[in-house]
């Protein structure tokens, strides 16, 4: 199940209990056994622009008629009333449109996002990754797919999103075996300024310049046409830069998200989670890697980034905390004009609660020194 909860100006608690009896928001209710719909889920934007934002809903072990695992996504169009949507109905086509994965356990769904209008035709768009894909027979090297806004339910399937003619959408290759890319997948906001959002994939189990599990995150910016994008290009510097992991089983990319504008420059910047890195020795308390928009194809290496050079490093606070495994913008917070941060270490300690886990709010800021989330705990 997945839920909505409508905003309210009040502070008292929500219980989801009230949310399915069609209270403060409404239940959406998975489709079949196992599918796990509401692994991931996330804000559509308004997708088919009737004014009303919408949302999409991943199951990533749904099994449509393409094969077992699949994978399923939902894109549930926004509504006015409490009544409980059955994903079931949005799979026929009424209250939205089901996008059925491409083949065999590929689990398409396991992350999804909206990603912005990055065709600029002025309907949002959508991006849904499916990790376990084999692009030209590349084994779980992955895939992600954009799909283009659209007015009508029809179903979407993935394998037509992949056609050489990219029928409403294109995909988004991974580079090499076993990367996992599409394991995390974001808009990016407007990374190069050209009035196209543009799409982050993190793939964490790449093999940077050799460095295995460093980790690797590719930019792929907007564009109007439905040709297959291969990061093996992107990584090139056509189309989009690849963000190179620092070190070896950092698994850098294991989240990414857009950051809004964090140095108030103008262009949308990016953070890229590494759970597993290990800050002045303390290992796998994390970092998370804040990288500057900017308008080139040139590669960015989280060396750089952590010296300083085109953004900055926020380092986790202590041994295994895992900061970094979710990192999001979290909007203006304090209200200075800069978009700020929200990172979290799910197996911190904190008040000697064994993995209870933290999260931080990091403030935006236009210099790139070092972030030390033990300052912000201070």
């Amino acid at each position: 199940e997945s839920y909505v909860v409508f905003g309210k100006t009040n502070e008292s608690a929500v219980n989801l209990s009230v949310i399915a009896a069609g209270t403060g928001g409404f239940v959406i209710n998975g489709e079949n056994a196992n599918d796990f719909s509401g692994y991931s889920v996330s804000s559509a934007g308004d997708v088919n622009g009737d004014g009303l934002d919408d949302l999409i809903v991943g199951a990533y072990h749904a099994d449509p008629s393409s094969g077992n695992n699949a994978g399923k996504s939902y894109v549930v169009f926004g509504k006015t009333n409490e009544s409980a949507v059955n994903l079931s109905v949005i799979a026929s086509g009424t209250g939205g449109f089901v996008i059925n994965g491409e083949n065999v356990d590929d689990w398409s769904g396991l992350s999804v996002s909206s990603a912005g209008d990055v065709n600029g035709d002025g309907l949002d768009d959508l991006i849904v990754g499916a990790y376990f894909a084999d692009p030209d027979n590349k084994d779980k090297a992955g895939k992600s797919y954009v799909i283009f806004g659209k007015k009508d339910k029809t179903a979407v399937n993935l394998s037509a999103i992949a056609a050489s003619s990219g029928m409403g959408g294109f995909v988004i290759n991974g580079e090499n075996v076993d990367d996992w890319s599409g394991h995390s997948v974001s808009s990016a906001g407007d990374v190069n300024g050209d009035g196209l959002d543009d799409l982050i994939v993190g793939a964490y189990l790449a093999d940077p310049s050799g460095t295995n599990d460093a980790g690797e995150s590719y930019v792929v910016f907007g564009k109007k046409d439905k040709a297959a994008v291969d990061l093996s290009v992107i990584a090139l510097g056509t189309g989009g830069f690849v963000i190179n992991g620092e070190n070896a089983g950092d698994y850098s990319g294991v989240s990414v998200s857009s950051a809004g504008d964090v140095n108030g420059d103008g262009l949308d910047d990016l953070i890229v989670g590494a759970h597993q890195a290990d800050p002045d020795n303390k290992s796998n308390a994390g970092k998370s890697y804040v990288v500057f928009g900017k308008t080139n194809g040139s590669a960015v290496d989280l060396s750089a980034i952590a010296s300083g050079t085109g953004g900055f490093v926020i380092n986790g606070e202590n041994i295994d905390d895992g900061s970094g495994i979710s990192v999001s913008s979290a909007g203006d917070v304090n209200g200075d004009g800069l978009d700020d941060l929200i990172v979290g270490a799910y197996q911190a300690n904190p008040n000697s609660k064994d993995d209870a886990g933290k999260s931080y709010v990091v403030f935006g800021k236009t210099g790139t020194k070092a972030v030390d989330l033990a300052d912000i705990s201070a």
